[in-house]
C-alpha cells in the first residue's frame, strides 16, 4: 500500500473510531434523557423536551454508530447463502453487496444532507415542546450517514483493490468454506 493511502485509511479509522465515541456519549445522554423524564413524572413535575431529547440522542447515536460498527466488523450478517458459495462466487455476490448497499446510503446521505438544507432554509420547527428548529437535531444524523456512506465507499475501494473482507472475521461464518457445518 502507498504511504499516502496508509496515512488516509489510518485518518479514515481514526474518524470512524470518533464517530463510534460520539454514538457512546449520544447513548449516555439518551438513557440519562430518559432518566430525568420517568423521574419527573414520578415526582409530578413536567420538564418539556426530555421525549423530544431522547429522540435526537437516538438518532444521533444510530447515525453515528454505523461507520464505527461496519469497521469493526460488528454489523449483524446472514451468511446461510453466502457460505455455500465458493470463494469466486462469495466474492463476486460480497462485491455486488457492496455497491448496492454503498450506492443505497450514498443516496440515503445525500437525502439527509438535502433535509437539513430545506429544514433549514424553511425555518421548520419542531412539534414538540421543544420549538426547535428542526435542523438542528437532523444536522448530526446527517453527518453519521455521510461518515457511514464514507466508510462503505472506503472499504468498498479497499476491497477491489486488496480482496480483503474487512466486515467478516474468519469463521463467523454458519458453514464452514468448503459447505460443511
Amino acid at each position: 500500500m502507498f504511504p499516502i493511502a496508509a496515512a488516509v485509511d489510518r485518518a479514515l479509522h481514526r474518524l470512524y473510531a470518533v464517530c463510534g465515541a460520539i454514538a457512546a456519549i449520544a447513548i449516555v445522554a439518551l438513557a440519562m434523557l430518559v432518566a430525568a423524564s420517568i423521574i419527573s413524572r414520578l415526582l409530578g413535575v413536567y420538564v418539556g423536551g426530555l421525549t423530544e431529547g431522547a429522540g435526537y440522542a437516538m438518532a444521533t447515536a444510530g447515525s453515528f454508530g454505523l461507520a464505527y460498527t461496519f469497521g469493526s466488523g460488528g454489523h449483524i450478517r446472514v451468511d446461510l447463502v453466502l457460505g455455500m458459495l465458493s470463494t469466486r462466487a462469495r466474492s463476486g455476490a460480497e462485491l455486488i453487496a457492496m455497491i448496492l448497499t454503498t450506492a443505497a446510503i450514498l443516496y440515503l446521505a445525500w437525502f439527509m444532507v438535502r433535509m437539513v438544507r430545506i429544514s433549514f432554509e424553511y425555518g421548520d420547527l419542531s412539534d414538540g415542546s421543544d420549538g426547535l428548529p428542526l435542523w438542528l437535531p437532523q444536522l448530526p444524523a446527517a453527518i453519521g450517514f455521510c461518515v457511514f456512506a464514507l466508510a462503505l465507499l472506503h472499504h468498498l475501494i479497499n476491497y477491489c483493490l486488496t480482496g480483503k473482507m474487512p466486515w467478516t472475521r474468519p469463521g463467523e461464518n454458519f458453514l464452514s468454506d468448503d459447505g460443511t457445518k
